[in-house]
């Protein structure tokens, strides 16, 4: 199992793991200030933008362990005959709240984070207004960096199917309801949710087709999401900063 380690953003998120991803969140900062034309309120944008990221990474990490915590066999199956519902010793809630709530705090904090990504990206290489409606995980907004070496890693973590699963988790239970969670003694698994999945048709166009989740193992997707899908971004951020630095490197 992997750990994600969150420090200061003047200096770098880690993740300690087989493949030792490593983003340094503070280089967004320190490289934006190399730019001789790089309006004050931009950077201020980019320093709180900066932050966020690194606390939304926390918060991540923080329901992370206590999911993992929290959905120990043992404590599934006193979950499963309890009635009412199994407290684990110094708790105020049943063991069922718990884990429903690190779920779901898991997944939104998760969302927020990458959701907050195109922004950073924007006022780092800017290609739009700040604040401009359209600064988002879409096509038209990706394809404004298709000149760029970092384009095609770009597209294709807006074409993710665990970060597509987030988004539509996410806007499910922001939206509509919450998606319930079925305790199988020795695992949980959610109950049935849709979302959509974009994809590059023949023409590079992208088009969505909608997609179903039903049944799936809730540890092994939010160990994706905390082990595979948050290095993805880390390796797209690094991809963003070698460009930048490498750009200003070969400015007369």
């Amino acid at each position: 199992m992997s750990a994600l380690t969150c420090l200061n953003p003047g200096d770098h998120w880690s993740v300690q793991g087989n493949m030792g991803q490593k983003l340094e969140i503070g280089k967004f900062l320190s490289l934006k200030q190399q730019e001789l034309n790089a309006e004050d309120t931009d950077f201020e944008k980019l320093e709180v933008c900066t932050q966020s990221i690194h606390r939304w990474l926390q918060y991540c990490e923080y329901h992370y362990i206590c999911l993992v915590d929290a959905s120990e066999e043992g404590g599934l199956r006193l979950d499963r005959i309890s009635n009412p519902g199994y407290r684990r010793a110094g708790e105020t809630v049943p063991l069922r709240y718990v884990y429903e709530a690190h779920i779901a705090a898991f997944l939104n904090s998760l969302h927020a984070l990458l959701d907050s990504f195109p922004y950073l990206l924007n006022l780092f290489i800017p290609v739009d207004k700040p604040d401009s409606m359209g600064i988002k995980w879409n096509e038209n907004f990706i394809n404004k960096y298709k000149s760029m070496c970092f384009y095609d890693e770009l597209m294709d973590f807006m074409l993710d199917c665990t970060f597509n699963k987030v988004k539509g988790y996410v806007n499910t239970i922001k939206h509509k309801h919450l998606i319930r969670i079925s305790n199988k003694w020795d695992h949980l698994e959610f109950e049935t949710y849709r979302y959509k999945q974009p994809y590059r048709d023949k023409q590079g166009k992208v088009i969505f087709r909608p997609e179903v989740v039903a049944g799936e193992d809730v540890l092994p997707f939010i160990e994706a999401c905390h082990g595979e899908l948050i290095p993805k971004l880390f390796n797209l951020g690094n991809s963003i900063l070698h460009f930048k630095g490498s750009r200003l490197a070969n400015d007369p």
